[in-house]
């Protein structure tokens, strides 16, 4: 007789650090743009970079950049203030993650740019945040 299907199984590794970390997409931004964000936000948070990614070789078909942040290991404050991180004009910022995590990048965000919220879609676990940020 097997009892194993009555023994709850834990979570493994993968299924607990992937609770705590928030996808960052940026469009309508140039690819420098782009990595300044993300340069900016890896100072924070240790990511994993999915981008660019393109839909067709077309040149003026949009690009998106994605970036898996790890909001479980913030880094540690600089010991000096942070360059102010340039971007020639808005850039749109997706965020995607359960809602504190999400709000933890919201804020190292609001830190380094002006931004306006476009909206945000709540789900059982998870929040989506649309921003459009620029330089201050």
């Amino acid at each position: 007789m097997n009892d194993q299907s009555t023994k709850s199984k834990a979570p493994d590794a993968a299924t607990a650090v992937s609770s705590r970390c928030v996808t960052v997409t940026l469009s309508d931004c140039s690819a420098d743009e782009a990595h300044a964000v993300l340069d900016y936000l890896s100072s924070l948070f240790p990511y994993e970079e999915c981008g660019p990614v393109r839909a067709d070789t077309h040149p003026h078909t949009p690009t998106v950049w994605s970036a898996t942040l790890d909001t479980t290991r913030p880094a540690a404050p600089p010991a000096e203030p942070r360059p102010p991180v340039g971007v020639q004009g808005p850039v749109e910022v997706t965020l995607q993650g359960t809602p504190q995590d999400v709000a933890a990048v919201h804020t190292a965000l609001e830190e380094a740019f002006s931004f306006h919220d476009e909206g945000t879609v709540s789900g059982d676990q998870e929040r989506e945040v649309q921003l459009r940020i620029s330089s201050r």
